[in-house]
């Protein structure tokens, strides 16, 4: 994958986090309050051998506080361009979904359970009769997040989260075990992703930091990086054996 490609996404993934960093307000106004946050926006960029993508998305609390139970509305969108790995050719696709959930706080983990739908659409410069993957389909979409929320009373740190659906058979699983200094959170990753054209597995690390955004409120800004093990199939859609580099930024949403 070319450097200019990685350098895009890159770029567009911190220039969205940029966009949208507005300082949340504290609810109720009082010194002693703490921040309530109705929800969080989501933004980054994934990078591999022979493809890019970006991505935005939001959770929005209906009880208009996330630290609580309740239902969610998630939506996500997707931009992605790869290029075949031994012919001249390449694609370019956008996803969007639409999900509702209901989100369960237990002690220091958050578990949310979301079902919606989901639309994909690619394009190849030029067609071809072999690749799955052309033109666009609608499905039935489920995801699921787990996650601890509270780092100041523990410095252990774990997240497990995936979607599935069923527009080209598209699923991934990311589960994340770290430890906590201070501002910063590091510790190993594992993915597993796929879709019709192809799998692959991921090990790496990742590395979080929080951000002051304004009054008592804190962003993130994650970076991971490890090794794929891919397919080696010329029309996947990036899931070559090589290298991977990810960037995500989450920004509350207060009141």
């Amino acid at each position: 994958m070319a450097m200019s490609r990685i350098g895009r996404g890159v770029a567009l993934a911190l220039g969205v986090c940029a966009a949208l960093a507005t300082p949340a307000v504290a609810g109720g106004g009082g010194a002693a309050d703490e921040p309530v946050y109705r929800g969080v926006i989501v933004s980054g960029a994934d990078m591999t051998r022979n493809a890019d993508e970006a991505y935005t998305g939001a959770y929005y609390a209906f009880n208009g506080d996330l630290s609580r139970e309740g239902f969610i509305l998630r939506l996500f969108g997707t931009r992605g361009f790869y290029d075949y790995r031994t012919i001249d050719n390449d694609g370019n696709y956008w996803q969007g979904d639409l999900m509702v959930g209901y989100q369960w706080v237990r002690g220091r983990v958050d578990v949310g359970v979301y079902v919606g739908i989901d639309y994909q659409n690619y394009d190849l410069a030029v067609p071809d009769p072999l690749n799955q993957l052309q033109g666009s389909e609608t499905g039935f979409k489920v995801a699921f997040d787990i996650e601890s929320n509270d780092r100041s009373t523990s410095p252990l740190y774990v997240a497990l989260n995936g979607s599935y659906s069923t527009a080209f058979d598209t699923y991934y699983v990311l589960g994340r075990v770290g430890h906590s200094f201070g501002r910063f959170t590091v510790g190993p990753e594992a993915w597993a992703l796929g879709d019709l054209t192809g799998d692959a597995q991921r090990l790496g690390a990742f590395i979080s930091l929080e951000i002051p955004m304004g009054y008592r409120t804190t962003g993130t800004l994650t970076l991971s990086a490890g090794h794929q093990f891919g397919d080696e199939l010329v029309n996947n859609k990036g899931f070559d054996d090589g290298m991977y580099g990810t960037v995500n930024c989450r920004m509350p949403i207060g009141r």
